[in-house]
């Protein structure tokens, strides 16, 4: 089953350097039972799942919470085209692309939420400074407008500069 690591681990393969306390990847939604009966085999139990997302926790204070987000198999495969391989230390995965990261981060910060709009903005803000500077245009403003809003684009263009 394919994955793609997004998340605080991909901010941290991408040179910007933040803690995080979980696992987030992106799978397709077509595999949701597959990915379903993998949990269950290592004992992980679902404490928030819908149609896009599903929040896994172990049973020990020793693993990783694990976030899986679905979507469709068409989506999934310009993600995974556009991914690069990354060196986590103990294992390599492929993680979605620095400007596909920044547009889950927009995405997310189009849905406000308190607890984690200042880590996800930031994210973006180093982001863009470090690992997608090519992004400081008008395809971030495109990106902003279509995930977001123009507004997000305005507050990214002042604290850029």
């Amino acid at each position: 089953m394919a994955f793609l690591l997004i998340g605080g681990h991909a901010v941290n393969a991408y040179g910007v350097q933040r803690q995080t306390g979980d696992i987030d990847l992106i799978v397709k939604s077509s595999q949701r039972k597959a990915w379903e009966d993998l949990f269950l085999k290592i004992r992980y139990q679902s404490d928030q799942c819908d149609n896009r997302f599903i929040r896994y926790r172990p049973d020990t204070i020793a693993a990783w919470p694990i976030d899986l987000m679905l979507v469709d198999d068409e989506t999934f495969g310009k993600l995974y085209s556009d991914a690069n391989l990354v060196d986590l230390g103990v294992v390599t995965v492929r993680a979605v692309s620095p400007q596909h990261l920044v547009t889950l981060k927009l995405h997310a910060l189009k849905v406000y939420q308190e607890h984690r709009y200042a880590k996800d903005y930031n994210d973006v803000i180093q982001l863009l400074r470090h690992a997608c500077p090519q992004l400081r245009n008008e395809t971030l403003r495109e990106l902003c407008v279509r995930y977001a809003d123009a507004a997000l684009y305005e507050k990214l263009s002042r604290d850029l500069s």
